[in-house]
């Protein structure tokens, strides 16, 4: 039987399409504070939650910030102009550990504060939409294609999470990948190639096909 390199470790990779997954919302009372970069800006439909993920690459942390579908109003009709990207603290964070301390609820604008605007890595024609848009209906995921975790990663023990954006076109193809958080050169590399291959059954506006940006995080895990 071959050795296993490396020693008692079985990775795996994993991906969590962010803007296409509904999640629950759980109420917390102890608060702390966390600044991140916003990675993602994603909504499941025009009347949904909105959820906003920030990352701490330092720390390979990050926090998911769900906006109540009744209190998206208040943020204005613009979030992803208003925080993709862009480096934000929560003045509100659960400071409780376990699974359930990475996802806060925001009901209120002020409990999110942009620390200075920056240019965006990734930048969106005018005439992409996005899945927050109020008369868009997101796009529906066919074929997902999985990332492969390299050699040279598994050996060193790197995980983690590629945070990727790309649009998917009217005819539903995946195309203009690029990566919003990096996690490792071949990592990434392996997380673009997936995407790339995905296939959805395209957004639509009003009825018709729409070219839409989205988001996914591919997760990376030694285990």
């Amino acid at each position: 039987m071959a050795p296993a390199l490396p020693s008692l470790i079985i990775p795996c990779a994993l991906f969590v399409a962010a803007a296409l997954a509904p999640y629950a919302i759980a109420a917390q009372e102890v608060r702390s504070s966390f600044c991140g970069r916003v990675v993602d800006v994603s909504c499941t439909g025009p009347s949904s939650a909105a959820t906003l993920v920030l990352a701490q690459p330092e720390s390979n942390s990050n926090r998911r910030v769900v906006i109540p579908a009744d209190h998206r109003h208040l943020f204005g009709a613009g979030l992803e102009a208003q925080y993709d990207q862009q480096m934000v603290c929560l003045t509100s964070v659960p400071a409780t550990a376990g699974a359930v301390a990475d996802r806060v609820i925001v009901r209120d604008p002020s409990e999110l504060v942009v620390k200075g605007i920056t240019q965006p890595l990734i930048a969106l024609p005018d005439n992409v939409a996005r899945t927050c848009d109020p008369d868009v209906q997101p796009p529906v995921l066919t074929r997902e294609v999985k990332p492969n975790y390299t050699f040279d990663a598994m050996r060193a023990k790197v995980h983690g999470s590629v945070f990727l954006r790309g649009v998917v076109d009217r005819s539903g193809t995946v195309r203009d990948v690029g990566v919003v958080q990096s996690l490792e050169p071949s990592l990434d590399a392996s997380a673009r190639e997936a995407f790339a291959q995905w296939q959805f059954r395209p957004a639509t506006r009003g009825g018709e096909p729409v070219a839409i940006a989205i988001s996914v995080q591919m997760v990376f895990a030694l285990r």
